[in-house]
Formats: C-alpha cells, sequence, structure tokens
C-alpha cells in the first residue's frame, strides 16, 4: 500500500466520508540528556536539558523523535544487518547560527585510517560536514558514520533498534566500540538523499497545508510527526510537536499553517513507475 494525499478542490468544502479512519495521538517520552537544552521543546519537568522526546508508533513498526541539541553529539554507526538494522530519517525543524551535522565520508578511506583518526581526534575532519537550513532533509543509511551537531531540532524517523556503535565522543567518559563500528560503517561517499532509499524499510512524505485546507491521507497504517501548525485529524485536534499513529482513510483539516510528516512501513522495494504520493 502507499501513502495517498487527495487535495479537495475546494478549500471549504466537506470531504467524503473516510473508510475505516483511525487516528491515536502517541505518548511523548521525554528523556534529559547532557547534550539538550532547555529552551525549545519542554518536558513536564524540565530541570535537566531535554534532548529526545520519543514516540513509540509500534503499529507501523517504526519510532519517531524530536531530537534538540545544544553541544555535537558522538560520531557513530548503526547496524546495517540482522534484527539491529536501523536506518533514519532527518527533518530539520530549526538551525540555529553555526548549527551543522556530519554525515558520510568526505572520501573513500580504509578502516585502519578510520580507527586512526578516531583515535586522534580528526574523524571530523574526514567527515561531510553539512550546514542544514529549516526544511532540510537527509536519509541516513543503515552503517553511515555521522553525528549531530550543536543547535539543531530533528525530526528522527527510525527503525526501532537502540543498537548504536560510537566511533568518538569528543573527550567524553563514555563507551566507544571501534571494533563494532568499524565492521559495520561504510567506506566510501555516498550521495546525499532527501528521502529514504528503494531498499529502506519505510517511506516519508513531507505535506505542508494552508489555513482552512483540507486533504485526505490514505495509509492502511503510518505515524505523523506535527512538524508546525495545528488542525484536525477527522474529529481530533493536532498540535504542534505532537506525533500520532493513523490508519485508513483520514481526513485532515488544518487551522493554520501546517508542516506534517508521514511515516509508513514499506516491506518491499519501492516502484519508480507508481508514485506513493499523489495529488489531485
Amino acid at each position: 500500500m502507499q501513502i495517498e494525499f487527495r487535495h479537495d478542490r475546494t478549500r471549504n468544502e466537506t470531504p467524503p466520508p473516510s473508510p475505516l479512519p483511525h487516528a491515536e495521538p502517541l505518548t511523548p517520552d521525554y528523556r534529559a540528556k547532557p547534550w539538550g537544552r532547555r529552551d525549545g521543546l519542554q518536558a513536564p519537568d524540565d530541570a535537566q536539558p531535554l534532548g529526545e522526546v520519543v514516540f513509540d508508533a509500534a503499529r507501523s513498526g517504526l519510532v519517531i523523535k524530536w531530537l534538540q541539541t545544544s553541544e555535537p553529539l558522538s560520531i557513530q554507526v548503526h547496524p546495517q544487518h540482522g534484527p539491529d538494522r536501523k536506518h533514519e530519517w532527518w527533518y530539520v525543524a530549526d538551525a540555529r547560527p553555526g548549527a551543522y551535522l556530519h554525515l558520510g565520508l568526505k572520501h573513500p578511506a580504509t578502516r585502519a585510517e578510520i580507527r586512526r583518526a578516531a583515535e586522534d581526534g580528526a574523524l571530523p575532519q574526514m567527515l561531510r560536514r553539512i550546514e542544514p537550513a529549516v526544511g532540510d532533509m537527509f536519509f541516513v543509511e543503515a552503517g553511515a558514520i555521522h553525528a549531530l551537531g550543536p543547535g539543531l531540532t530533528v525530526i528522527e524517523v527510525q527503525e526501532p533498534s537502540d543498537v548504536t556503535w560510537r566511533l568518538h565522543d569528543y573527550g567524553r567518559p563514555r563507551e566507544l566500540h571501534l571494533e563494532q563500528g568499524l565492521r559495520e560503517a561504510i567506506l566510501d561517499p555516498r550521495p546525499l538523499t532527501p528521502t529514504p532509499a528503494a531498499a529502506a524499510p519505510f517511506r516519508v512524505a513531507l505535506e505542508t497545508l494552508t489555513p482552512d485546507q483540507r486533504v485526505t491521507l490514505t495509509a492502511p497504517r503510518a505515524g505523523v510527526a506535527v512538524a508546525q501548525g495545528g488542525g484536525a485529524f477527522g474529529e481530533r485536534r493536532y498540535e504542534p510537536y505532537q506525533c500520532w499513529e493513523v490508519g485508513g482513510s483520514l481526513s485532515i483539516r488544518a487551522a493554520e499553517p501546517t508542516v506534517l510528516i508521514v511515516a509508513e512501513p514499506q516491506e518491499t522495494q519501492m516502484d519508480e513507475d507508481a508514485p506513493w504520493r499523489a495529488r489531485q
């Protein structure tokens, strides 16, 4: 099945009934992190810097996170194979002056060269450094060496794996995993892509709505992150920073300028001849 957005031809026209629509807000799991921030997203108890807000979209087999950073995160790798494989996708919701991220190598390298750079503190210089703007999107392939830098707020869609191999942590006293990480690391530069690859286990659509605009989202099951704005999924109101799990043919109305990120599982390779994000 495919995500499909149907745009009403008349903005104020009531959309047709939606068969078996489903929309439930997901419960946020607020996680304090030393690299988080006290401004921006706020936890109910904001005594500690908030780094992650995690939403488990279990029916869709995905995890959606809000991440906000005040300092560089560890340079890391996720497994490429087996049950711990972890592809990710990033949407930049905010980028402060000086914000950056690392994604992939600048040039081909051997495992010995990467190990030496990690041990000498020179690994950041081997990586592609990107200064993103709000709205930028990045597919983070499993095995890609990567890290978020400071000053970012990012929405992340990922497979439900917690396995992370740290290669470099800027001198912080946390365990590194050079042996495991080097076994999994991609050793050559890969093109930057804004959407998940065809072989990825999920696909993503970004939909921008204007006030009073109505659309119908059709997907058997999907997770939706509200990057911006407010409105209603059917009869239920959505707000910024929420994540929802939806399914069926669901009417959506925007009450203000809205940006929605919709992610659904993908079990087979996408057919490039059949666009999965359709407009009418």
